[in-house]
Parts: structure tokens; C-alpha cells; sequence
């Protein structure tokens, strides 16, 4: 049954970190239902390096172009380059401030109930009200920062990153397309960092938790269902709406408010 554990862990976060349906939400509910341990530090770097994993195989196109046009040192084919770093700024900034009080006051399944409602609502309006369709390319450097702006909602359990950024984006006029894989540009960053700041957590922990092959296992899982949802969610897009996404939300939503309200 413990093993059972980190399938799930590795399922849940690969499934949910870049659709529009809030991982950390996620993670704080199958905590909230079971009466597992918890998993430890290494096994949250692990599943983090899997979806990482996962987003740079399924973006690999758009990552070697970046790497050529920064190796190139041409400060014009860097544009999208700047842009992903640009929209990146706020999180980091606001994440080095409010990141432990989020994790010890938000973490808490009646406010992902309420923010997965809300921030569902905010996504339907941005992806059915706005006329104006571009490419992320087109993006200016003002665009980029407000995207990065509705990233740090993201600290909100529940708020979704990939749900916030997509927003945005679409509040922006940018393609559901363009503003999917902007999200998922946006989350190298930003998992990166995350790993930075669990590692060293990990390594300034008095008591090192590490079950390596547990934790190897829920990385690969994590990897694998990610690039499936990954896929899923761009096949969805790319005749659709996000309608799914927003019902599946609601609907999560009410059905936690009726039960833990």
C-alpha cells in the first residue's frame, strides 16, 4: 500500500502540473484524503525533475531554438528568450516574500475549493470574450510581464499556474495554442526554481527522508503522464475551448465546498 503512494503522487502531479487544473490543489487534496506519511523532500524534487522532464521533450523545438539564438549572442533573435525571463521576474520576486506564508496558512482544501471556482470563472471569460487572436511570438515585453503578473496568483493553492498564465494569455488575445505553450515555457523557470529551493531545503534538513527507488519510480510515472496530458490538453485546444478544464474545476470546486465547507 505504501508503494501505492508514490504512483499516485507521480500520476497526480505528472497529470495536473500543466493543465489548467492546479497540481498544488491536487497534491493538498490527496493529502487531505489518505493517511499517508508524508512523502518527504526527495520525493517532491524527484516528481518535479519528471515533469520537467516531460515539458522540455514535448517543447524541444521551441528549447533548441532558444538555446541557438542565445548561443548566437544576437540580442534581436533573443527576443522570446527575454520575454520568458521577463515574465518569470514577478513570481520570483514575490515567491521569495509570501512562499512560507502560503505554504503554512493556504494550504487548506476549503481555499482551493473557493479558488478553483473563481479562477475557473476567469478562465472561461478570457478564452470566450476576447476577439483579438496572435501568436506568442508577436508577444511584446509589456505582455510578457503581465503574464508574469497572473503568475504569481499562481502561490494561491487551487489559483493553477498554467491555469493563471493561460488566462492571461488569453486575456491578451493570444491563440489558446501560443498561450499553452507560452504556460509551459514559463513553468521551465519557474520548476527550476522550485527545485532549487527544495534542494536546499533537502540538503539544510536535519532529518534526510530519501527512498530512491520510491522516489525514482514517481519521477518516471510523473514524466510519463505529464507529456500524456501534455498531449491531450494541446489535441483538446487545438479544435476546442478549455471548457473541459473549466467544468472539471467547477465542478471539483462545489463538490469540495459541499463536503468540507
Amino acid at each position: 500500500m505504501f508503494e501505492l503512494q508514490y504512483f499516485i503522487i507521480g500520476i497526480v502531479q505528472g497529470f495536473t502540473e500543466f493543465l489548467p487544473i492546479s497540481s498544488s490543489g491536487h497534491l493538498v487534496l490527496v493529502s487531505e484524503l489518505s493517511t499517508w506519511q508524508d512523502q518527504g523532500l526527495f520525493t517532491d524534487v524527484a516528481v518535479h525533475v519528471g515533469t520537467l522532464l516531460a515539458v522540455i521533450i514535448y517543447l524541444r523545438s521551441h528549447i533548441i531554438t532558444l538555446a541557438k539564438n542565445f548561443i548566437s549572442f544576437q540580442i534581436n533573435q533573443n527576443d522570446n528568450l527575454i520575454k520568458i525571463i521577463i515574465a518569470t521576474i514577478p513570481a520570483v520576486i514575490v515567491g521569495f516574500f509570501i512562499f512560507d506564508f502560503v505554504q503554512l496558512y493556504l494550504r487548506d482544501i476549503k481555499v482551493v475549493a473557493v479558488t478553483s471556482v473563481i479562477f475557473a470563472a476567469l478562465l472561461f471569460v478570457a478564452d470566450h470574450f476576447k476577439i483579438k487572436i496572435s501568436s506568442w511570438e508577436n508577444m511584446s515585453y509589456v505582455q510578457a510581464f503581465i503574464i508574469g503578473a497572473f503568475q504569481v496568483l499562481a502561490f494561491i493553492p487551487g489559483a493553477s499556474r498554467a491555469g493563471v498564465t493561460i488566462t492571461g494569455a488569453r486575456f491578451l488575445g493570444f491563440d489558446r495554442s501560443s498561450a499553452a505553450i507560452f504556460s509551459m515555457l514559463l513553468s521551465i523557470p519557474i520548476i527550476l526554481a522550485s527545485l532549487f529551493l527544495t534542494s536546499l531545503d533537502l540538503i539544510s534538513s536535519s532529518e534526510i527522508n530519501i527512498n530512491l527507488y520510491q522516489s525514482l519510480f514517481a519521477a518516471i510515472v510523473a514524466c510519463v503522464t505529464a507529456l500524456v496530458s501534455i498531449n491531450i490538453m494541446m489535441r483538446i485546444i487545438q479544435s476546442s475551448t478549455f471548457n473541459i478544464f473549466i467544468i472539471y474545476r467547477v465542478l471539483l470546486g462545489f463538490i469540495l465546498l459541499y463536503f468540507y465547507a
